[in-house]
């Protein structure tokens, strides 16, 4: 049932595609790019810095090298086999997303690199301090403004363009986050209010180009460990990511099959949500086994490192992990079919007894 939906109700491209992912040397993006790569497709990173690109690039290649990352292009191994599907590709630029001429450098170096761009993904992002807005310096505002807001502005504006000339256009996907839906973010002020923004965006730009080649979707990955929710965290705030957290890979592992599958349907206006509220209630009300999955009761860090997780001794229990998060892949579809047919049934049947 699962390998019928994968097939028909959230298809992957039948070729590897090519992605640009801002912010893509740490955290969710550089674990979207593994992902990508796991799967055959061709990734260009950016970073603030070189040296950090260039870091991100080469662990990337070591664990394409280490074989850890496969050729992964359909969710079927069989139809796999001599699909002439490409070895994985990644490089990487350092761009400020905040500056027009480093973004267009972007696309100049992705075209360079591949020739074409299927889908862009403005994943860089910069939290700030977690404190009042009082306390927060000048710098740190205009650093989270700047990344978030202006920087995924400069980027779909670029991606918009680059799609507009090329044949078959492309897909844009912006991350949403904390305050992305309207609801107050204490000590998070800046970074909601920037996130409230792209969502604005978003929705303005699907109205503006409806009816082009010119595709845009929304990607919610929810609470990460990464540095960017980890800084400024309290003791506190780490007991509660116990419950409702999950490493980089898992999230990247849910959300790149159905990246994949907007861009293979050609699909516009998607929202790829990891977090739901239901599965939050749901880690909620399982909240005692989750005690101690991440942090202890003094808030001091137990889960492997990055490297340990990918190549070292806890390499097979994080590909069970993402194993289990891409086969949520068409079966929540599928189970959420089935309750809203179970729901009108209920309702049909007891529709005479209320006549009655």
């Amino acid at each position: 049932m699962n390998r019928f939906c994968n097939r028909r109700v959230w298809p992957a491209p039948r070729q590897p595609i090519t992605v640009v992912i801002t912010g893509g040397s740490r955290g969710l993006g550089k674990a979207l790019a593994r992902e990508f790569l796991a799967a055959g497709d061709r990734v260009l990173i950016t970073s603030r810095t070189q040296e950090a690109v260039d870091l991100a690039v080469s662990e990337l290649r070591e664990e394409v090298a280490a074989g850890t990352l496969g050729t992964r292009g359909s969710v079927d191994d069989e139809e796999d086999a001599g699909s002439g599907k490409s070895h994985p590709q990644v490089v990487g630029v350092a761009c400020d997303v905040s500056e027009p001429a480093a973004v267009a450098a972007v696309e100049a170096a992705a075209l360079g690199a591949f020739g074409r761009v299927d889908a862009w993904v403005n994943n860089a992002a910069y939290s700030g301090s977690f404190q009042a807005m009082l306390e927060q310096r000048d710098e740190q505002i205009e650093q989270v403004v700047h990344t978030n807001l202006l920087g995924t502005l400069l980027c779909t504006r670029q991606a918009i363009s680059l799609f507009g000339r090329q044949c078959g256009g492309g897909h844009v996907f912006n991350m949403d986050g904390a305050g992305a839906d309207g609801f107050p973010t204490p000590n998070y002020a800046a970074y909601g209010a920037t996130k409230a923004g792209i969502t604005h965006l978003t929705a303005t730009l699907q109205r503006e180009l409806a009816g082009t080649p010119v595709r845009l979707h929304t990607v919610s990955p929810g609470m990460i460990l990464t540095d960017l929710l980890l800084e400024g965290a309290t003791t506190a705030n780490k007991q509660a990511f116990n419950i409702l957290c999950e490493h980089p890979e898992t999230v990247a592992a849910f959300l790149v099959p159905r990246i994949k599958s907007a861009v293979a349907r050609e699909a516009s206006g998607t929202y790829t949500r990891y977090l739901t509220p239901t599965s939050a209630l749901m880690r909620l009300a399982t909240a005692p086994a989750r005690l101690g999955r991440f942090f202890d009761g003094s808030g001091r860090a137990v889960y492997p490192s990055e490297r340990d997780r990918i190549l070292g001794r806890h390499a097979k229990v994080t590909a069970r992990r993402q194993a289990a998060a891409r086969r949520q892949n068409g079966g929540l579809a599928l189970a959420y079919n089935l309750s809203v047919l179970a729901g009108v049934l209920v309702m049909l049947a007891e529709a005479p007894m209320l006549r009655g």
